[in-house]
């Protein structure tokens, strides 16, 4: 009986040592495992941070997209979304000429892009 009960506690343990393992492995990706897609977007037009507001609203409107930021000074956007829901480069060109302003080079990579502007 002692033994069958010893079974049982070490059966019991490996499964709840088999769970940490999953949980772990599975939340330790990296957003690149997880399937993410940077877009670097040139805007020209973008005069007041009035206008990069609304420019980042819009691009929020995208679906799958979180995080949008705007660099005034050089006129970028930064977005990233998951992979497979990747925007088609019309697709920003129509939301961007749409807003009112131009679209420059648009680009795409698995990696985040720097983020150069300082705060003011």
């Amino acid at each position: 009986m002692k033994a069958k009960f010893t079974l049982t506690r070490i059966l019991k343990l490996f499964i709840l040592v088999l769970c940490f393992c999953i949980f772990t492995f599975t939340n330790a990706q990296t957003d690149n495992e997880q399937g993410l897609v940077y877009v670097k977007i040139e805007i020209m037009g973008l005069a007041c941070p009035f206008c990069a507001f609304g420019m980042e609203k819009e691009l929020k409107k995208i679906a799958g997209v979180d995080n949008v930021e705007i660099e005034l000074k050089a006129g970028l956007a930064y977005i990233s979304t998951l992979i497979y829901r990747k925007p088609a480069k019309e697709s920003l060109e129509k939301i961007i000429t749409d807003a009112g302003f131009t679209v420059g080079k648009i680009e795409y990579s698995s990696k985040p892009f720097a983020i150069k502007e300082s705060e003011e």
